[in-house]
């Protein structure tokens, strides 16, 4: 085989390995640019805002009815995806979260979906997480159990940096003081917290 012969072999692979990578990237792209949405969008309003506070604050009545009256006063309270989300929104900027335009969607599997924009190293990318909603101490939150940027994972330092600052549970609401049994249940658009005031 001539040098000529092999150079022009050895140029064409490096053709096809340059194909091949160019598609690749074109893949990720077309992923990163096409996600599929954790769920479906959720429309924010002030009426929801409005109503999830209202309903949050319901808690708060039934712990002063119960000191007051001295009996156990019982509250169910649920919460629709968009009150859902706004509870979350208002949470995420309280804790100063480099995360905005959150949109969650309970999932009749237990767990809460959502998609929002986080805001990482000057760069604006779309998120999708998945978490649980869970009672920790007097709270209901969302445990955050994993970020993707669309469809493609995200890289190591931006994962972590995201990771960390959503590894605390997303807090949903007012403390819930004065509880006993307070249980958190999730079905299919809906997030509903239960629990018993106590007097004391």
């Amino acid at each position: 085989m001539s040098a000529l012969e092999r150079q022009s072999g050895i140029g064409g692979l490096r053709l096809v390995i340059l194909l091949v990578l160019i598609a690749a990237a074109g893949y990720l792209a077309w992923n990163f640019a096409h996600q599929a949405p954790a769920g479906p969008r959720v429309t924010l309003s002030a009426a929801a805002d409005e109503s999830a506070h209202r309903k949050a604050l319901a808690f708060a009545d039934a712990a002063a009815r119960a000191q007051q009256s001295g009996r156990p006063v019982s509250v169910v309270e649920t919460f629709d995806d968009a009150e859902l989300s706004s509870l979350a929104n208002d949470a995420a900027q309280a804790k100063g979260l480099p995360v905005d335009q959150i949109s969650l969607h309970a999932t009749g599997q237990g767990t809460v979906v959502g998609q929002a924009q986080a805001h990482l190293q000057g760069q604006t990318v779309p998120l999708t997480l998945e978490g649980v909603p869970v009672v920790t101490g007097d709270r209901v939150a969302l445990d955050v159990t994993s970020t993707r940027v669309g469809t493609i994972p995200l890289p190591g330092p931006i994962s972590d940096q995201l990771t960390e600052q959503l590894r605390e549970p997303l807090a949903l609401g007012q403390p819930i003081t004065g509880f006993e049994q307070l249980q958190v249940s999730v079905s299919d658009g809906r997030l509903t917290v239960s629990g018993v005031a106590k007097p004391s």
